[in-house]
């Protein structure tokens, strides 16, 4: 047992800051944004005025999320390994359910500003008779790297993940610290954020340490993106939180009055009395006026003038999606909506330039994870699903989409040109039309030939002034 009071967890500021900021950026995400501003703002009138309100909701943050995640994994990535195993990589890709798992990495990664891999060798179910290799996208709330404050872009050499756990009403913190080639687990007693004592990993039937058999990391950080001064990633909300804010407020602010001035009180000549000579003006919803004032009754009918209201809604709209990233016609807002594919592609220029960005450190990301997959399996010698890796680990490519809507009759018309100009073959421009692999490329090519044989060209050699008579 080691001595009491060993620290705290979150282990810093630093990282209470970042974990409350992913916390903050989630409920946004999920549209839970009067809980977000509540605990961010802070502030005993903001709470008073708005639980006397209906809260109006305009889940933009989850949108732009959506937006982003669609363009990037909507349609599945394309892992090659030339010269390599790709059946391996295929089974990989399929058993790990990779293309659900970067989809889903993608959505909270906007959200949050990070996402996190790790790779183990383990069971996938329990009733599997032997390990093979395991991809998981896992929250970056429990990620701790010791990072090198003068190159921020330095791969840690140590990475703890952390998270705490009750067993029998106790807490406990549970650490698994990352080295080149080695994980060691450790297990502390916790009394609130105090870590108190280490306790002995035999009570999750831990080892202490284990060797990896690869000399690598097995956790892969992926940042939304970052600056050159910074580890971790920026949530995609960073800078647009307040227009959030701002357009609930108005919008909650105008709900609020249409609704209360929806049933508007009737005034009536005073003397205006019931049967027994009494109103009750409460339960009428009336009011009396001094003689003179009006002769009849009549509702007050209050003139909101709300337009210069949705004018601002209008104006904090067009600076979200400006300072977003996000063009009109993405949420299918703007004009023309029969443009060509060209047409759509140059209207959505900043929105495809935001989640190129993104593709920058993912397509780094997948790369590293499929390469350290192969590692593994060669190590242990690992099957996944019925696949063995049969050569040596490779690097793959990548082949990415961009998510938007094929234009095939513009397509098919620039695979012609190419073809024509002798810059592609038959082959990989059916490949690129039709998505589909190489083999089923050449299938394509075969049908082809039998639907339209070419006929064999003879020479009709007796027309031929040059023909030679054996005679």
């Amino acid at each position: 047992m080691a001595d009491n009071n060993l620290g705290k967890f979150p282990y810093d500021d630093m990282s209470r800051g970042r974990i409350n900021d992913y916390g903050y950026y989630s409920k946004l995400f999920l549209g839970h944004h009067f809980k977000a501003f509540n605990i961010r703002i802070d502030d005993e009138h903001y709470n008073k005025a708005y639980s006397k309100l209906r809260y109006v909701m305009v889940n933009f943050a989850g949108l732009i999320s959506k937006i982003c995640a669609d363009m990037l994994f909507g349609e599945p990535i394309s892992i090659k390994v030339p010269g390599g195993d790709q059946d391996f990589i295929d089974a990989l890709v399929r058993e790990n359910k990779l293309d659900t798992q970067f989809y889903e990495s993608a959505l909270s990664n906007s959200a949050k500003g990070d996402a996190l891999f790790k790779l183990r060798v383990g069971k996938r179910e329990s009733k599997d008779d032997g390990s093979t290799v395991i991809i998981e996208d896992i929250t970056p709330t429990i990620y701790f790297p010791e990072i090198n404050g003068f190159n921020v872009r330095e791969i840690p050499n140590k990475q703890k993940i952390a998270w705490t756990f009750k067993q029998s009403n106790q807490e406990y913190l549970r650490e698994e610290i990352h080295t080149p080639g080695l994980i060691e687990n450790k297990i502390y007693k916790m009394k609130g954020e105090i870590i108190e004592a280490e306790m002995n990993c035999n009570m999750l039937d831990l080892v202490e340490s284990q060797l990896t058999g690869i000399d690598t990391h097995l956790l892969v950080h992926v940042p939304n993106w970052k600056t050159g001064d910074r580890f971790f990633g920026l949530s995609d909300y960073h800078d647009l939180d307040s227009i959030f804010y701002a357009i609930n407020n108005r919008m909650t602010k105008t709900d609020n009055i249409l609704d209360k001035h929806s049933d508007p009180i009737l005034m009536v000549p005073k003397g205006v009395i019931d049967e027994k000579g009494n109103v009750n003006k409460k339960s009428l919803g009336v009011i009396e006026v001094a003689d003179g004032e009006t002769g009849k009754p009549e509702y007050i009918v209050w003139d909101a003038s709300l337009e210069n209201a949705f004018k601002e809604v209008e104006k904090l709209v067009d600076f979200m999606m400006m300072i977003g990233e996000i063009s009109p016609d993405a949420l299918g807002m703007g004009q023309g909506m029969s443009d060509s594919g060209r047409a759509i592609k140059y209207k959505l220029m900043r929105t495809i330039a935001k989640v190129s960005r993104k593709k920058l450190y993912y397509d780094a990301a997948i790369k590293e994870l499929i390469y350290k997959a192969q590692l593994l399996a060669k190590a242990h010698s690992l099957k996944v699903g019925d696949a063995t890796l049969k050569g040596e680990p490779v690097h793959p490519e990548i082949e990415w989409q961009d998510g938007l809507p094929i234009d095939i009759s513009e397509q098919i018309e620039n695979e012609q040109k190419a073809l024509d100009g002798g810059l592609t073959t038959k082959k990989a421009a059916i490949m690129r039309v039709y998505q589909v692999d190489e083999a089923s490329a050449e299938r394509i090519l075969e049908e082809r030939k039998a639907d339209n044989p070419i006929p064999e060209i003879k020479q009709n050699m007796a027309d031929n002034p040059f023909r030679i008579d054996d005679k």
